[in-house]
């Protein structure tokens, strides 16, 4: 059996979400897995449970305290009858609890490792961390620079194996269709309203832009702190006609909004001074699947999402925002060329299927 700790889970919107419902689905393929979740919405989490059939999960409800200590009673019921492969951690912090007790049992620990969560000013709270990765089997991160990253951070770790997020065939979504401005050309951000994914940079150039594309959308999806900064900078630009705040959106709904996208666009700040950086960038990969090139900045792990003048741009000037958007739209044979590139290598090199064959040798390699 493989059992999968983890905080961040559907119904929860976001990109670690996705992460770990794909890893437990895609294992459960060969392997008995069982998913320890903290709750999220009692109603839409049954709904969802109910329908899954690949893997159980178990949810727990409470104070984050309470949570991790019933997630860990059950935890040594469940090792107590069952022969345990591995555990898989969505990070350090479901470990902080039971990894002295699967040390102790002998059982593999992996942690997965995304970016921000390291990234940590003060030397406590940073111990706490190296403790525990230091006591794991092996940390999977998901890009070299996060890798990098945790290298600087701590050489005691047993092992750091690169595994980059994976995409799933898109074939048996139907489609969800939802109310969008018409126009071209069509940019769209899915992520988190965070200060450093770089929507006001992007309304700026929208309003520069309108000049000469009186038509452009730009589709915002997601839900975040930065919302109502992003609505006074749309009317500040009388952006009304041109942006399509959509909030959070599920996976039809997404194919929907990829089927209208021109470009993908992210032009992520750099933030470590804040404890705020992009691992890698999920958003892009599942853009690739739809033939979408991607626009990016030159930040943290994103160069590894997007692949420079392959499957997407890469901006090493932030004030070449304008100037690489118009680029792209008014070279369709690029565009195109861009976005076919994306799709090879989301179809051939990162899909689930590849990506899971990664974490099977990894997890047979800790027997």
């Amino acid at each position: 059996m493989i059992i999968i700790l983890t905080q961040c889970f559907p119904t929860k919107v976001g990109g670690i979400e996705t992460l770990m419902y794909d890893i437990a689905s895609n294992l459960s393929i060969k392997n008995d897995v069982k998913v320890l979740a903290d709750q999220q919405d009692a109603y839409k989490d049954l709904e969802f449970d109910k329908n899954n059939t690949n893997f159980s999960i178990l949810r727990f409800k409470g104070l984050k305290f309470f949570r991790k200590r019933k997630k860990f009673i059950q935890l040594k019921k469940i090792c107590s009858v069952n022969k345990i492969k591995v555990v898989i951690a969505d990070s350090w912090k479901s470990l902080e609890i039971p990894i002295n007790f699967l040390e102790e049992k002998k059982i593999p620990v992996i942690s997965l490792v995304h970016g921000n969560e390291i990234i940590i000013k003060n030397d406590m709270h940073q111990n706490r961390i190296k403790r525990i990765l230091e006591l794991t089997n092996a940390v999977v991160v998901n890009s070299t620079y996060t890798k990098n990253l945790l290298s600087k951070i701590s050489k005691k770790i047993k092992k750091i194996e690169v595994i980059h997020p994976g995409v799933n065939s898109t074939n048996t979504i139907r489609e969800q269709n939802i109310n969008l401005k018409n126009g071209y050309p069509t940019l769209l951000t899915l992520a988190r309203l965070e200060k450093r994914k770089g929507h006001s940079l992007i309304l700026k150039s929208i309003f520069n832009l309108k000049k000469k594309y009186s038509d452009i959308q730009y589709i915002i999806a997601g839900n975040g702190d930065q919302l109502e900064n992003i609505k006074k900078q749309i009317k500040k630009y009388n952006l009304d006609t041109n942006v399509n705040l959509v909030g959070t959106i599920n996976e039809s709904q997404k194919k929907f909004i990829f089927s209208k996208t021109d470009i993908m666009i992210m032009p992520t700040l750099d933030e470590t001074h804040s404890n705020s950086i992009e691992g890698f960038g999920i958003a892009y990969i599942e853009a690739s699947q739809y033939g979408i090139p991607s626009i990016a900045s030159n930040v943290g792990g994103t160069p590894e999402a997007v692949l420079d003048n392959k499957t997407g741009l890469i901006i090493n000037n932030i004030n070449k925002l304008d100037e690489t958007i118009k680029k792209l739209v008014d070279n369709k044979q690029l565009r195109n060329q861009l976005g076919q590139n994306a799709k090879n290598r989301a179809e051939n090199e990162l899909n689930w299927k590849n990506q899971i064959l990664k974490y099977n040798k990894l997890i047979d390699d800790l027997q």
